[in-house]
């Protein structure tokens, strides 16, 4: 990468803050906040969890957990995937510069800035496979912990009860570390949109905080989740 020949003009710069303000912020705002659906899934995680306690068969909670590391497994796959397909398309930086100056939407650029840009979108995924990686840990240390607590007939409601807790608790981190590694799919898509002009980046971000606001705190599933505790 030729840093020296970026051609970044200061709403260029504006936007590439924004959205880390936004990424961050937005991360950090819903992650504490005890209104928000996550929040609202430890809950039903900590009901789940004393619920296995009182099971003798426990293949519906195994099956539950492999679900969830199917899941998460699937997506630490694909970020490799893609990433390695940018690292791709960083090789072929001037072809891709062609193509963007020739259409007559998209902001004029050079080699190093596009190579910037995307730069950028493989952190975010080297970001997302990290947290993906780390939900997968955490969802098979909830495995062994259920498979430590006793069954129902020598279980003792007390003391195993927080033993049962514990699972649900590393069940709930590993979500929360998946939904990290979904958010950063969401403002990588929306990264793409810088190529076209800052403007519309700036725009995609807004509305991108604005979809996962919504989501996490204003969706139907929240309401019916909390309908029912």
């Amino acid at each position: 990468m030729q840093l020296n020949n970026l051609s970044l003009s200061l709403l260029d710069i504006f936007a590439l803050v924004w959205f880390l303000l936004c990424w961050i912020g937005y991360s950090h705002y819903v992650n504490n906040n005890p209104r928000s659906l996550m929040s609202k899934m430890r809950e039903w995680r900590a009901r789940w969890s004393l619920s296995m306690l009182r099971r003798d068969n426990r293949i519906v909670d195994s099956q539950v957990i492999t679900g969830l590391n199917n899941v998460v497994t699937f997506f630490c796959s694909t970020s490799i995937f893609i990433t390695a397909g940018l690292f791709a398309a960083m090789g072929a930086s001037e072809q891709i510069v062609m193509i963007v100056n020739q259409l007559s939407f998209m902001q004029s650029t050079n080699i190093a800035t596009v190579e910037m840009k995307i730069g950028l979108l493989i952190v975010i995924l080297v970001y997302s496979f990290f947290k993906f990686g780390w939900a997968i840990k955490q969802h098979s240390y909830s495995a062994v912990v259920m498979a430590a607590v006793p069954d129902a007939k020598t279980a003792d409601l007390r003391k195993d009860a927080q033993q049962a807790e514990l699972m649900g608790k590393l069940s709930s981190l590993g979500a929360e570390h998946f939904n990290d590694g979904i958010r950063a799919y969401y403002f990588a898509l929306a990264t793409i949109s810088w190529f076209i002009h800052p403007l519309i980046y700036i725009a995609i971000i807004t509305w991108v905080v604005l979809v996962l606001h919504r989501r996490d705190f204003r969706s139907k599933l929240l309401k019916h989740l909390t309908e029912v505790s």
